[in-house]
């Protein structure tokens, strides 16, 4: 069995391909769906559009692939929106249905994408949301999802680092206590931008991403760089994508802030994600 998955994000949508549950190449469009959602809790006319021409490609790439089944998922920015009935029906007139992840269950996807062995924390940092789960190969022992991500707080706070702080402050600790665990990985856009920066990639790599050890003396040190740079600096920056050089700073400073909450100064980052979960929880129904 072939199978295609697209994943709507705040930020990007991603189109997986896979044979069974071997990936065998994942796609991205940065369309920004969640822009001003934070501010006007609804979704922008034109960036619904833009994302809704991204997936009627990645369907229409999905069915000459020759894919059995097409999955499209939709998180936060879609889940949280005022107009998201204005968005569904958009796609449903073109034959494609979206499936909207209830909060609760965004977490667990990420988990059963990324965990490796043992007790593992999994965390994903999106455009409008933010993940973390807790759990081993049998079960979950904690997952929440805060309405916090690259996009929110740009809207919020452009880059204002002292009001970036203050924000993320706010939000993160309504995580509360999570349980022990044994390794923090990493899902997510924020976090393989930083591996990918940081080894200066010019052609975006995921077998080096997959399984990195990600340092948060080097996400301090690589966001304080690119804050100081201007626009057309970032631009020619070796791993970041052009459309995520005005929100990566507050994706740095809520990675930052994460990890230092849970009391850990590195982290692995997994190339197996959401979609990866999505998928293996499709099958299993």
């Amino acid at each position: 069995m072939k199978y295609a998955v697209i994943d709507v994000g705040s930020n990007s949508v991603r189109l997986m391909i896979s044979e069974e549950l071997r990936t065998l190449y994942k796609k991205i469009n940065t369309t920004r769906l969640a822009t001003g959602l934070a501010l006007s809790g609804r979704l922008n006319q034109d960036r619904m559009l833009a994302t809704a021409i991204a997936i009627e490609e990645y369907v229409e790439e999905a069915k000459a692939e020759k894919c059995d089944d097409i999955f499209v998922f939709a998180t936060e920015a879609v889940r949280s929106a005022s107009n998201k009935d204005e968005f569904i029906k958009m796609l449903s007139d073109k034959g494609i249905y979206i499936d909207v992840i209830a909060s609760q269950d965004e977490a667990r996807l990420g988990f059963e994408g990324a965990y490796t062995d043992g007790i593992c924390c999994v965390l994903d940092i999106g455009g409008g949301s933010a993940e973390l789960a807790v759990g081993d190969n049998n079960s979950l022992s904690y997952a929440k999802s805060l309405p916090i991500g690259l996009v929110r707080i740009y809207d919020n706070c452009k880059e204002n680092l002292e009001a970036i702080d203050e924000y993320v402050a706010s939000m993160i600790r309504e995580y509360g206590k999570l349980p022990k665990f044994d390794n923090l990985l990493a899902i997510g856009g924020t976090a393989t931008t930083f591996v990918a920066i940081k080894e200066k990639m010019k052609i975006y790599n995921p077998h080096v991403v997959d399984g990195y050890v990600l340092t948060k003396e080097v996400v301090d040190e690589l966001t304080a760089q690119i804050h100081a740079m201007d626009t057309q600096e970032r631009l020619l920056l070796a791993g970041l994508e052009p459309k995520r050089a005005d929100v990566i700073v507050g994706g740095g400073k809520l990675l930052s802030a994460i990890m230092s909450m849970l009391g850990r100064n590195s982290l692995i980052v997994r190339e197996s994600d959401n979609q990866e979960g999505y998928l293996k929880l499709k099958i299993k129904d």
